[in-house]
């Protein structure tokens, strides 16, 4: 008996001293894992939100990029991680679109990450460089159709919106081309810039200044309205061609098992940011819709794109090279 009333002292003090170390969240800088190369959209997203999460957590946020698997490295490290709040994701679509693309993953999307808040979503526009014979998506198709398997588009990697769009593309409009992953969205556009890819799938983001200087033509944008930030580019539908649904999104992600408490003080931080007045002015300026939601929701965007893309992939017969 005083053995048991010994052990349960001990559980009680054990469980004082975690609840007292989720009151006092955070304590010390936080790590905030890329799994993509500097430069891209995911990395500049989360780099506008680092210095307003900083000062409201009163705790420098530390972004780390770890490229490499189509993004499963990095992400990978963050399931590894302690679930304490002080390792944190900032993703795109890749984390939702591998679970059904790779069936070999070191960790399980549903049951290793719960969802802190999604941040933003964006268009994608059809890329092409400069030197390919096509200023319209109508000669581009017909280009392609000419020309099987010639010409090869670029991607951030395997599982990526930039993959999956382009994969999309390829079957809406029934022409042949190969696909070339890289280690992120950046050396996916340098390589597109330099002529080693014909075409990718890319955000107005990084894309604008090359559109503006000549050193890209832009043929459609997914979505069903016309962009702002670039109004003589047709959509995909308003040209006939359907299918080419791959909007890119964003969020945080921690461990699963991250307490409640760390979680709410996470959303807080990075909702708050997002309405940061810095923040917002620049996002509209790369043509991002900001959400902000709550985890809840994000937990229920997890499970609903991980469904969708599921369908879509099997049905496309999308694989990994």
């Amino acid at each position: 008996m005083q053995l048991s009333k010994i052990i349960g002292c001990m559980l009680l003090q054990l469980l004082a001293i975690g609840s007292a170390h989720s009151q006092n969240y955070p304590e010390r800088p936080l790590r905030l894992i890329v799994p993509y190369t500097a430069g891209g959209t995911t990395d500049i997203l989360v780099r506008l939100l680092q210095k307003p999460a900083s000062e409201l957590l009163n705790q420098q946020v530390v972004i780390e990029n770890r490229a490499g698997g189509g993004s499963v490295i990095g992400t990978n490290a963050v399931a590894q991680a302690a679930a304490d709040g002080y390792t944190v994701l900032g993703t795109d679509l890749a984390i939702l679109v591998n679970h059904s693309l790779m069936p070999k993953l070191p960790y399980d999307t549903l049951k290793d990450f719960r969802g802190v808040t999604m941040l933003a979503r964006a268009p994608l526009m059809l890329l092409i460089h400069p030197s390919v014979p096509a200023n319209t998506i109508e000669e581009f198709v017909i280009l392609l159709k000419q020309n099987p398997g010639k010409y090869n588009f670029g991607s951030g990697g395997h599982g990526t919106s930039t993959h999956i769009a382009g994969e999309m593309f390829l079957r809406a409009a029934n022409v042949k081309a190969e696909h070339i992953p890289f280690q992120g969205v950046t050396p996916a556009m340098n390589a597109l810039l330099g002529g080693q890819v014909q075409f990718y799938f890319g955000g107005t983001t990084t894309a604008l200044q090359h559109l503006q200087t000549g050193g890209l033509k832009a043929l459609a944008i997914t979505g069903d309205a016309v962009n702002t930030l670039v109004p003589t580019v047709p959509t995909f539908i308003s040209r006939g061609i359907k299918g080419v649904e791959a909007d890119s999104y964003w969020g945080i992600y921690v461990s699963a098992k991250t307490s409640d408490s760390v979680v709410s003080v996470l959303n807080k931080t990075f909702v708050t940011a997002l309405r940061d007045p810095a923040v917002v002015k620049r996002a509209g300026e790369l043509g991002l819709n900001l959400i902000g939601n709550s985890p809840r929701e994000h937990d229920a965007q997890i499970s609903s794109m991980i469904n969708t893309w599921g369908v879509v992939i099997k049905s496309a017969g999308i694989k990994v090279d």
